[in-house]
């Protein structure tokens, strides 16, 4: 089958909330000093049509046939503050999941491409994007189509 992206729409709701939870449960059991259960969408109606409605977000998804299989969240950095800093304006990659059973078909290479289509549309000149360190396959992933590193986050417990 052909996978489209598009854009989403709340009525995807219940197939993002889906998505978002298999990324959420892949972190709590990766990372339970980080990540705990909680009750309820982790990410509500409101947030989600928050993200659909801004100008400087989207949500993009990744569709086999009518069924939605994978998702992109893409929100705006605020410009720095620091004088010294070159001006950039950037689209942030928060989250990006394709759904278990259709990895390693080209799915996030599709919302990557498609990522980068509608950030150069918002005038953005950069994508950027964090990972867990924990989540090798997809800084692996990220690696492979372009992504370099630029900053190192550590972290320690006081």
């Amino acid at each position: 089958m052909s996978t489209d992206v598009r854009q989403a729409t709340l009525h995807d709701y219940r197939a993002l909330c889906a998505l978002f939870e298999e990324l959420d449960e892949f972190h709590r059991r990766a990372r339970p000093d980080f990540f705990r259960p909680f009750e309820g969408p982790a990410r509500n109606w409101a947030q989600v049509g928050q993200w659909l409605a801004g100008p400087d977000s989207t949500i993009l998804v990744a569709e086999d046939g009518a069924e939605v299989i994978g998702l992109v969240l893409l929100l705006p950095r605020l410009p720095s503050t620091f004088a010294g800093a070159v001006p950039r304006r950037v689209v942030v990659i928060d989250y990006l999941v394709v759904r278990a059973d259709r990895r390693d078909r080209r799915i996030g290479r599709k919302l990557v491409t498609a990522s980068m289509e509608w950030a150069r549309g918002q005038g953005a000149s950069h994508v950027e994007l964090g990972g867990h360190a924990i989540n090798r396959q997809a800084l692996r992933f990220y690696e492979r189509i372009g992504f370099d590193v630029s900053v190192h986050w550590l972290s320690q417990a006081t």
